[in-house]
């Protein structure tokens, strides 16, 4: 439910090629169904609902063509800013598989009033969003701030180098805790290509395995994802 890999459009794959390879990796690694979220990144990607739906069906063709057996459903990483939210009503900007979730990200420096002030935006506009890489927000490592944005029902989303403690963002950190106390509700590989934050399924099985019960890996891997897909909250 968040990765880079339509070819072209962002910092992620940046040939059909590419694009394949990955997709071909992907299914090795027994996915069966993903959300593509090309960045929407106002001065820096402003890739439109128009490109993301057109590269998408070029990408569908293609596997059709070559076997792979992957179901392939359109979205956008969004960055937040003050028109977020009319581009999104204009269809726009795309939210997650046609629902009202929206995979919103924030510079990893803003402060916390900005963040919470723009996931209200987007909730009071009709949309549930998920905060993206949450791991990256130096503000919700202060006391509380985390705990403040579960207590009002906001949706996180870990990426998986950070619960593999990978190179990247803030791996040191003990978010692997807050994963085993329930508070993630998505993870996310981040996928750039087959070279830049490749997908690691394998490992992250692994690992929920190990430290959560089936109850828990159930939760995350499989019922969160239904309700983006079914549009369900």
């Amino acid at each position: 439910m968040h990765c880079h890999i339509l070819p072209g459009l962002d910092d992620g794959c940046q040939s059909m090629d590419e694009t394949i390879q990955t997709l071909r990796e992907a299914e090795r690694q027994q996915i069966r169904q993903m959300i593509v979220t090309p960045h929407y990144y106002p001065g820096r990607y402003m890739v439109s609902a128009i490109q993301v739906r057109k590269t998408l069906d070029e990408v569908r063709r293609q596997c059709e063509k070559q076997g792979i057996n992957i179901t392939l459903y359109p979205g956008q990483e969004c960055f937040y800013y003050s028109g977020l939210t009319e581009l999104l009503n204009s269809g726009s900007v795309l939210t997650l598989a046609e629902s009202r979730y929206v995979l919103v990200e924030f510079s990893p420096d803003c402060l916390f009033t900005y963040l919470l002030s723009g996931l209200r935006d987007l909730r009071q506009n009709g949309y549930i969003p998920i905060l993206a890489h949450f791991e990256r927000y130096r503000c919700l490592q202060k006391e509380g701030h985390l705990e403040m944005l579960k207590e009002q029902e906001y949706l996180l989303q870990m990426n998986f180098d950070t619960l593999l403690q990978k190179d990247g963002w803030f791996r040191k950190n003990p978010w692997r805790a807050v994963v085993k106390n329930g508070a993630v509700d998505f993870l996310g590989s981040d996928c750039h290509g087959t070279d830049f934050r490749p997908l690691r399924v394998a490992e992250v099985y692994e690992w929920l395995g190990v430290h959560l019960n089936s109850r828990q890996r159930k939760q995350i891997l499989t019922d969160n994802i239904q309700k983006i897909l079914q549009n369900i909250y």
